[in-house]
This record gives C-alpha cells, sequence and structure tokens, in this order.
C-alpha cells in the first residue's frame, strides 16, 4: 500500500504522553509515537524529522510515527501479529526500546517481551515465532544487532534486571531505566545502583 505522508519535517510543538505534535507550514500534525522517539527527539525540537504511517480504520484515522526508519519498521512488523494492534505495538515499544526489542525477538526472549503491559506468556510466545525470522533476515537490523549485541554484553545480568523492575516499581519506564543504568558503574551494589540512577534521573 502507498504511504500518504512518508515522513514529517517540523518544529515539535507539543509532547503528550504517547503522542507528539509536529508543526510543518502552519500545520499541527499530532503524531502516536513510543517513548523512545519523545526521548530521542526531547532534544532535536526545533528540527525533527518523524517517520509515519497512517492507520486508517472504520472509526479512527490516526497517524504513528517514530525518529527512525527502524523502529517504524519495528512498529509494522508488530500489527502483523494476530491480537497486536496498534495501541499494543505502540505500548512494547514504550516499554522495550526497539533497539533492545530486536534483540528479544531474535533470542527468543519471552520474560522481557512480557514486560510490556497487555503481553502475556502465550501472546509473547506468538509474537517471537511470528517475527524472530522477519527480523533475522531484515536488512535494516543488522548493524544494529551487531551493535546491541556488543553493547549488551555484561549489562542484562541479574543484578541490573533486579535493578531495572525497582525503578519500573517507582513508575519510570524500561527506555529510561536501561539508559540510565548504562551510566553507572557496574560493580556498585543493587541498591547504590537505584540510588545514583535515581540522582541522575530526577536531574
Amino acid at each position: 500500500m502507498n504511504k500518504l505522508i512518508d515522513f514529517i519535517k517540523g518544529k515539535i510543538e507539543y509532547i503528550g504522553e504517547d503522542y507528539l505534535v509536529v508543526e510543518n507550514n502552519s500545520i499541527g500534525y499530532k503524531v502516536y509515537t513510543s517513548a523512545y522517539t519523545t526521548s530521542d527527539l526531547n532534544g532535536k525540537a526545533d528540527s525533527a524529522v518523524v517517520y509515519t504511517q497512517m492507520i486508517v480504520r472504520e472509526d479512527d484515522i490516526r497517524l504513528c510515527g517514530f525518529s527512525s526508519r527502524a523502529e517504524l519498521k519495528v512498529f509494522d512488523l508488530l500489527r502483523t501479529v494476530k491480537g497486536v494492534g496498534t495501541k499494543v505495538a505502540l505500548g512494547i515499544l514504550s516499554s522495550i526500546a526497539y533497539t533492545e526489542l530486536v534483540n528479544v525477538l531474535i533470542t527468543g526472549d519471552v520474560n522481557s517481551l512480557t514486560r510490556a503491559p497487555g503481553i502475556g506468556k502465550k501472546t509473547a510466545q506468538r509474537i517471537i515465532l511470528e517475527l524472530k525470522d522477519k527480523v533475522n533476515k531484515a536488512e535494516e537490523f543488522k548493524t544494529l544487532e551487531a551493535v546491541n549485541l556488543e553493547t549488551n554484553i555484561g549489562f542484562m545480568n541479574d543484578e541490573n534486571n533486579e535493578a531495572i523492575e525497582a525503578l519500573l516499581a517507582l513508575g519510570y519506564s524500561i527506555v529510561e531505566a536501561q539508559k540510565v543504568l548504562k551510566k553507572i558503574d557496574t560493580n556498585l551494589s543493587i541498591e547504590e545502583k537505584i540510588k545514583q540512577a535515581l540522582r541522575l534521573l530526577v536531574r
């Protein structure tokens, strides 16, 4: 299907809980998106590029968009899975950064996928079953996969997972938790990691 709007380039006028408004030629486009994209575009508010997909249903027409074509590709793939609509796909991408989600799908990490809202074990298994090979073969993710596997070595362990769970319980997203923990000394205790993470997050 041909795309009516491939991307929008303009100023970020407003960032909501699950959407942002991009101004282009005096028109404000409301674009539903992920926590990863809102965080990524926060520092590029004056000149942002949002790659979009228009979702048309009988009772609703909306634009969804992301700061990279790779994240848009993951979003489109998620929506091909039965039972995973637009809202669920965005929920997954807001709970797990798409850069991490690619590895979750490739490695078959069911537990990480069930952290997303509304995703039980059976749904997570179905998503992985249907998308693992597609993600593995997609050229868009070849470099991304290699970079992630390298940067995640020594990071995703029991202690960091426990620290992430603590930050999630305090209301932070998994994107925020993963980003901040990667800035903290891996040799610290769990309690000290959480304390330092909170100091960085409230700045």
